[in-house]
């Protein structure tokens, strides 16, 4: 508003000055003219006056545009400043917010790792009581072996006896493996050999014994049985499938009678032939009639008669003897039955039965010996450590 004012005033002043030197332009004209100007034309002074106003009134205009202009520019800077601050002040607020989530977040982390670390204290704890009384449990461990003599040689020679005789029992009757039994109770002699102990000399008898018990049982050859299986897998695929074999034709007789009476005995094997043809003869045969196989389904055949070969195989090294007579029964029949019968075919059946008539299971006993001499052993040798067990107490 101030500057309106100058503006003003300036303009009034230009004015002024405007109308005094229209006046003093005015004044010599008037002085030079000799006479005064006509009535009708209006007089300086009111020339000067109506361009002032004019003048007056335009600079007022100036003032209130320039005035105008100066808000509106005011306004509009204003408006942005307080959007801008707005705006910051949005931000600020977000980056507080953010700053107060992020120390919350922080401060569950610091409470979270707190409780983790107390319980990892905890642990610890526990962990070190356990380790005490582990410690003691050792010690008290350590003091019993030495009371009883555990570091003595024999008594872990014994143990390790016992364990090789419950070992050589499991491949006797588990695996039907008699010879690594023999091997197994001869390991065990020898380890309580080592021993040198006139109290386990009960033990390396019954030991003996038994092994002398296994070694005079007829031990099966499973191999040789194998073998023999498997030379007759390789025959059966050269096996001929049975087929039908039909008759051939044969011509029609001719039974037409000759008028020649020297043809009288031909005439007369006609004429009985053809008497003989009008009967009907009657075959009656019992028992089921089994369908051939299809060529075609030849493949499928050997393919089942080689898997009960390998079935029968299996069962050998299993020790299962009526599993391995079924299989090679049910081989026999299907070679006899879907098979052309020729030389081949049938010294595979004879090969057969001879498998069949086989025992392949061994004959064990059904107890070793030496098991009860070590249980006996080891409670006489616990027995005889008690009372030095009693003394050290």
């Amino acid at each position: 508003m101030k500057m309106t004012k100058n503006k003003q005033s300036d303009s009034q002043t230009k004015a002024t000055d405007i109308s005094d030197s229209s006046s003093a332009k005015e004044q010599p004209t008037s002085s030079a003219a000799a006479t005064p100007p006509p009535s009708n034309t209006p007089s300086a002074p009111a020339k000067g006056d109506k361009l002032a106003k004019i003048l007056a009134i335009i600079a007022i205009i100036l003032s209130l545009s320039i005035a105008v202009g100066l808000y509106w520019h005011g306004h509009q800077f204003r408006e942005h400043a307080d959007t801008q601050l707005q705006l910051l002040k949005t931000t600020l607020q977000a980056k507080e917010q953010n700053l107060i989530s992020a120390q919350a977040s922080s401060n569950n982390q610091i409470n979270e790792l707190s409780q983790s670390v107390a319980g990892q204290n905890q642990a610890m704890a526990a962990l070190q009581a356990q380790l005490e009384l582990t410690e003691q449990n050792r010690k008290t461990i350590e003091r019993q072996l030495a009371l009883l003599n555990i570091k003595d040689a024999n008594h872990w020679r014994l143990n390790e006896a016992n364990y090789l005789l419950q070992l050589a029992a499991y491949k006797l009757w588990l695996e039907q493996d008699p010879v690594t039994a023999i091997a197994l109770l001869t390991e065990a002699d020898n380890s309580i050999n080592n021993a040198d102990d006139p109290h386990l000399l009960p033990l390396r008898r019954a030991i003996n014994t038994d092994v002398q018990l296994l070694k005079s049982i007829p031990l099966v050859d499973k191999e040789g049985i194998a073998f023999r299986l498997e030379g007759i897998l390789q025959q059966a695929e050269s096996l001929q499938l049975a087929e039908i074999e039909l008759p051939e034709a044969v011509a029609a007789q001719d039974n037409q009678l000759s008028a020649d009476s020297a043809d009288w005995q031909d005439n007369l094997a006609k004429s009985w032939r053809k008497f003989s043809e009008n009967f009907i003869t009657v075959r009656r045969r019992d028992g089921q009639v089994e369908a051939l196989i299809e060529p075609q389904h030849a493949w499928y055949l050997k393919e089942n008669l080689k898997l009960q070969l390998q079935q029968a195989e299996q069962a050998l090294f299993r020790s299962q003897g009526e599993l391995f007579k079924a299989k090679l029964q049910r081989a026999e029949q299907w070679v006899s039955e879907f098979f052309i019968q020729n030389s081949q075919a049938q010294a595979m059946i004879e090969d057969l039965k001879q498998l069949q008539q086989l025992e392949i299971v061994d004959k064990l006993p059904e107890q070793l010996s030496s098991l009860g001499a070590a249980e006996q052993a080891i409670k006489e040798r616990q027995q005889r450590l008690l009372p030095s067990l009693e003394g050290a107490e």
